[in-house]
């Protein structure tokens, strides 16, 4: 009798905290890019809520790790299989009942670091700007200690290859990397909705080209580079492309976009604007490739850069 009445309060305490669960998610949903994806980190504080508001105490002493484990029994959770190149398990849930779907990439990447950006080949899928298959992934976040400057510091060379950041896990054999960005250099970003239950956040499709010019290896290389300007521009706007290389003002990637909108034959105040502008820049360093990582041989004079 004793084991019934046990096993009865255990079943109503679990109850009640599913109820309440679900109730303190829906309150939080604001907090979070997505309400069916939620990373372990974001779910702790959810877990912590949700304890203090039981009436029953069967719970409350639980641990997060045994509260997600008797949802996970309950089937309210589900966690995603990733796997991690540092050992260190990535842990990051599916929730709602019997949820069986898979969320995209893009929305797990979100899940994974609330605040940060999806760019590169994440932004280009996104935008509908490249037709390639996807070869990775990218999320940017800014990093207290990263000094934001109006130039860039000069490099070793443009032609050494560039690193694609932290990898942080593989989802469906598509590596997801993290990578830290200059806020100088990353200032278009905006809200999208990916469906009904995920929002990110993402480079707008300016700012989106314009990394392609910045790390083409992350965006996907030179051809998905070319792709994306091609299909980008004519559904880009002039003012917004002016206005994010006049705030971050560096020489090599005004000439860089310079050249790519003569090379699509895009004839705009932009160009004369751009022109312009590099007047007040030296040009006494032998000349950039135009894509960073890439060895072009070529030299266009009018831009002071190596190009294919």
């Amino acid at each position: 009798m004793k084991n019934d009445l046990r096993d009865r309060a255990v079943i109503d305490a679990t109850a009640e905290l599913i109820d309440v669960f679900q109730l303190t998610l829906l309150t939080a949903s604001q907090e979070l890019p997505s309400t069916r994806c939620i990373s372990h980190a974001s779910l702790v504080p959810i877990i912590q809520r949700t304890q203090k508001a039981l009436t029953s105490g069967t719970f409350r002493t639980y641990s997060a790790v045994r509260i997600i484990a008797v949802l996970e029994s309950a089937e309210l959770l589900r966690r995603l299989p990733l796997t991690s190149p540092r050992g260190r398990p990535v842990k990051i849930y599916v929730l709602g009942f019997n949820e069986t779907s898979q969320p995209s990439a893009l929305e797990v990447m979100q899940a994974y670091r609330p605040a940060g950006t999806l760019c590169y080949f994440s932004a280009l899928e996104l935008h509908g700007l490249t037709t390639q298959p996807t070869p990775h992934y990218h999320l940017a976040e800014f990093r207290p200690g990263i000094a934001s400057s109006a130039v860039e510091p000069p490099a070793e060379s443009s032609d050494k290859p560039q690193s694609l950041g932290v990898e942080v896990f593989t989802l469906e054999d598509v590596k997801c990397f993290l990578t830290s960005r200059d806020p100088n250099n990353l200032q278009g970003i905006q809200r999208r909705q990916l469906h009904s239950q995920c929002t990110v956040r993402v480079t707008t499709l300016e700012q989106t080209l314009l990394d392609c010019l910045h790390r083409p290896r992350s965006a996907g290389g030179p051809a998905v580079v070319f792709e994306a300007w091609a299909s980008g521009l004519p559904r880009s706007n002039a003012a917004k492309l002016w206005a994010l290389l006049d705030s971050i003002q560096n020489p090599n990637l005004m000439r860089r976009a310079g050249y790519m909108l003569e090379y699509h034959q895009t004839t705009s105040a932009l160009l004369d604007q751009i022109r312009s502008a590099l007047r007040g820049f030296p040009t006494d360093q032998p000349p950039e490739s135009l894509l960073p990582g890439i060895p072009y041989s070529n030299t266009a004079n009018d831009w002071h850069l190596r190009t294919p």
